[in-house]
């Protein structure tokens, strides 16, 4: 009988949505992180459900091709390091075909994934925890775990990030790791930095220190502190800016964004503009444009010189700010940028093409009854959720059909998903 703590053989026949192996044992369907399907291992059952099960690799019996060694810790932020870049890729067309054939119950073919193959240090943006010690001590969480890890380099993050991380190692920098509790590190193509000190309050033990050593690193274009005003969200309201400015600039098809310490902005900056291409190459010239959840305006700026007019709607305060930078700087007169929510307004504009790059829980239903009535050609659907943009598919499909959809490879070492999905009215 299968109990928590039982060990057993078992073989993987198959990886599931989150890169796990799937294990089939005396009824059972058991997850195992780290094991590849077609490798044989010794298994310990960690939880016990009615018919699943959770488990551990304890030794590996036989070995995958596909099975690359590390010695890296195991952290929960590359939960597919043990992975081959191949496999990598063929799980994640498997993954989106499969969750959009049981979700939207559309049986379509997957292209072929979008990606620079680059699989480390491609991250231009990074938050690290501060860890409970007399010195600042960045870490991140174990792999299946609650418990933070130190850390002096991440092999995700990009060159410059691993400079300051090593830096801030060796430094032993005294500080109230009561209030100070993370830091980000925002990054551009020139390798300057941006650095965000996050703190329960904006004035705290070794601040003035941290600073102080910080700024004798080259590139580093600034230095703030942001106030955490809720324990479920790393980044608060307000900013202050202690050491050169809150802003980090991109160039992005000819033009300079600006992006500030809570700006949205894609970390994988060469495949989104592999993805930004792709979608410019299926727009018609002198068309016009509705660019929903905008940001600070990368995609629309990006289609800037193609098109007529561009619609961008944004309800964050910080990236509307960033954008109108961005527009008055490059006195762009076809671009006009609405404050507000893309439910309350999209009934209000009409254009050739709609552009759509939601956050994780997908477009509301409200959005997608006011899309369906309206006339936009094709719908250009960017995802950070497979399994909403299915759910989403699903619902347009009244009014659009499904014409492609495109795996975009920006995390690798990761199980996450980004998708691009056009769809075309009927």
């Amino acid at each position: 009988m299968l109990t928590v703590g039982s060990i057993i053989e078992g073989m993987a026949v198959d990886l599931d949505y989150q890169g796990q192996g799937v294990v089939k044992y005396e009824g059972y369907v058991i997850f195992v992180p780290k094991l590849i399907d077609g490798e044989v291992a010794e298994i310990e059952i960690t939880k016990l459900k009615k018919s699943f099960a959770e488990g551990k690799v304890k030794r590996l019996i036989t070995k995958s091709a596909d099975r690359v060694e590390c010695d890296e810790i195991e952290l929960g932020s590359y939960d597919l390091i043990h992975l081959s870049q191949e496999k990598q890729d063929a799980w994640q067309i498997k993954t989106t075909y499969e969750t959009i054939k049981k979700i939207a119950d559309i049986d379509f073919p997957i292209n072929q994934i979008l990606t620079t193959n680059q699989t480390t240090h491609y991250r231009n943006k990074s938050v690290f925890h501060v860890l409970n010690k007399p010195y600042l001590t960045l870490g991140l969480y174990k792999d299946k775990s609650n418990e933070l890890v130190a850390v002096d380099h991440f092999i995700l993050s990009d060159q410059k990030t691993n400079e300051v991380l090593s830096f801030i190692s060796k430094n032993q920098i005294k500080v109230d790791s009561n209030k100070l509790k993370h830091i980000a590190f925002r990054t551009n193509s020139k390798s300057e930095i941006l650095i965000t000190l996050i703190a329960t309050q904006d004035k705290f033990m070794g601040r003035n220190d941290i600073v102080s050593k910080l700024m004798t690193i080259p590139k580093v274009v600034g230095v703030t502190v942001n106030v955490k005003d809720h324990p479920k969200v790393i980044f608060g309201k307000k900013s202050k800016t202690l050491f050169g400015l809150n802003r980090i600039t991109e160039t992005l098809n000819g033009i300079e964004l600006q992006i500030n310490d809570r700006s949205f902005f894609q970390v994988n900056l060469p495949v989104i503009q592999m993805a930004y291409q792709l979608i410019k190459d299926q727009i018609e010239p002198n068309a016009s444009i509705v660019d929903a959840y905008s940001g600070i305006g990368s995609i629309g700026f990006y289609l800037h010189d193609k098109v007529k007019k561009i619609t961008m709607i944004e309800s964050n305060p910080d990236s509307i700010e960033m954008a109108k930078k961005i527009l008055n700087k490059h006195q762009i007169e076809h671009v006009d940028i609405i404050d507000d929510l893309a439910e309350k307004v999209i009934h209000l504009l009409d254009a050739d093409f709609l552009i759509v790059d939601p956050p994780r829980q997908g477009l509301s239903e409200k959005l997608i009854e006011q899309v369906i009535e309206k006339s936009f050609r094709k719908i250009f659907y960017l995802s950070c959720d497979v399994k909403t943009l299915a759910k989403n598919i699903a619902s347009l499909q009244p009014a659009y059909e499904l014409k492609k959809v495109i795996p975009i490879k920006m995390f690798y070492q990761t199980s996450e998903i980004e998708t691009l999905a056009i769809l075309e009215k009927k």
